[in-house]
């Protein structure tokens, strides 16, 4: 398969997993959408080192992650020099949503999303992946970690999650 079949069907197999994994990290969707195409860029520029010791999407999700995590740490250092609020405008967000049972699914989501971003970056992989169905000994590949510590994180973000929701549902 020559190079560019090889990106189409890389990308058309796994671009929904790409951008949830961006929604994991960013916050802003016109920014989603650039960090996502930027994941993209990246897997076209190293898919000539692809050697298939692991399955492509482990491959991807790693490409991802790393585009993501790199996006982070300049949007951190930004801030910081720009000495910006790091509060997103949550009126915005749900002023944009659908109104009815969509309207509150969205919010749960981006509730979700918002609690899902304030964890530490390798509780974020983590979670990203789980929600991906990724298996445990492919996590542990991607992350570098045993697959027992996958599931022991796992459950901890869980937990904590699951807290941070329940704070704010008692918070509004």
């Amino acid at each position: 398969m020559n190079k560019e079949a090889q990106f189409k069907t890389a990308v058309e197999t796994n671009k929904d997993r790409i951008y949830r994994i961006c929604c994991c990290y960013v916050r802003d969707d016109e920014e989603r959408k650039d960090v996502f195409q930027e994941v993209l860029i990246h897997i076209w520029d190293g898919l000539h080192t692809f050697e298939g010791k692991a399955q492509i999407s482990t491959w991807i999700y790693r490409i991802a992650v790393n585009t993501c995590l790199a996006y982070a740490r300049t949007e951190k250092r930004r801030r910081k020099v720009f000495d910006e609020s790091s509060n997103v405008d949550h009126e915005t967000i749900r002023d944009q949503a659908a109104s009815g049972d969509s309207a509150q699914r969205e919010q749960d989501v981006q509730r979700l999303y918002d609690c899902i971003n304030q964890l530490q970056s390798v509780d974020k992989t983590l979670v990203s992946l789980y929600l991906e169905d990724v298996t445990s000994d492919q996590m542990a590949e991607v992350l570098g970690i045993s697959e027992g510590n996958v599931r022991v994180k796992l459950h901890r973000i869980k937990k904590k999650l699951k807290e941070m929701m329940e704070r704010e549902d008692h918070g509004s």
